[in-house]
């Protein structure tokens, strides 16, 4: 299981004042209709579904599968989880990368795309999500019930949660998880994500890992990049300017370069 320090988290907290905490808050604002519960097979996922089945409150769990997340996620999910229901896109990924430009850092259209429209159809306004302040200053900024459309709200029972929180409620109600956290990935997300781009020596670390661990989604995000830029990227003023290859700006790309 992967090690979690315990520093961070709310003065004087243990396991079960953050479960009492966070089951009470799902029952306050539990709607007639149930929650849609967002599931990705990664650990704050799996608590908040757990959460959500303690306090005893209706809800719907959901993955969106955007089909280049890491396969052993497909069969985690269909093993431990077959009451999850799946989503898919309209469109794939690599179709997606041809008609609008790869993804990047500042400028993501995958999450929208893959994640969110899939559900749109959904008639569940309230939508419990596995957020956790401590991730980011972003995340840490917004409120915990968000309202993000005009249907609908993000419910995040366990935002003030600490990893270490969530590791051992894992471990006290023995509940099943990826085997990736113990070979060395803290967070599972899409395999080609441009969150993972960058110059620093940790992010060409970790595409290196991802690339030897997932070769065939990364030559197919390859190619598509490629004929992207050889058909359309290559022709804007902007990257035209800076890269005159698609080998340019496969590396620039990758590099962080162009955001």
């Amino acid at each position: 299981m992967k090690n979690a320090v315990r520093q961070f988290g709310l003065p004087g907290y243990e396991l079960g004042d953050y479960m009492k905490e966070s089951i009470d808050f799902l029952r306050q604002h539990e709607p007639a209709e149930g929650y849609f519960v967002g599931f990705s097979g990664g650990k704050d996922s799996i608590v908040t579904l757990e959460l959500c089945r303690i306090a005893g409150v209706k809800c719907f769990p959901y993955y969106s599968c955007t089909r280049i997340d890491p396969p052993e996620m497909y069969k985690f999910i269909k093993a431990n989880y077959p009451e999850v229901q799946w989503l898919f896109p309209r469109e794939s990924f690599w179709k997606l990368i041809y008609k609008k430009s790869p993804p990047m850092r500042h400028m993501r259209w995958c999450c929208d795309k893959l994640k969110k429209e899939p559900s749109k159809h959904i008639p569940l306004s309230k939508r419990v999500m596995g957020i956790r302040a401590e991730e980011s200053a972003r995340r840490a900024s917004k409120p915990r019930i968000d309202k993000y459309n005009k249907k609908q709200y993000l419910v995040k029972p366990i935002f003030y949660w600490p990893e270490w929180a969530v590791w051992e409620f894992i471990e006290a109600y023995k509940l099943p998880y990826p085997s990736l956290y113990d070979e060395g990935l803290g967070r599972i997300g899409c395999v080609c994500c441009p969150f993972i781009f960058g110059v620093s020596e940790n992010a060409r670390r970790r595409i290196a890992l991802y690339q030897k661990k997932w070769p065939g989604i990364w030559r197919c995000f390859e190619l598509a990049v490629r004929k992207w830029f050889d058909e359309k990227g290559g022709k804007t003023l902007r990257i035209g300017q800076v890269c005159k290859t698609s080998d340019e700006f496969w590396k620039r790309y990758l590099g962080g370069v162009l955001r």
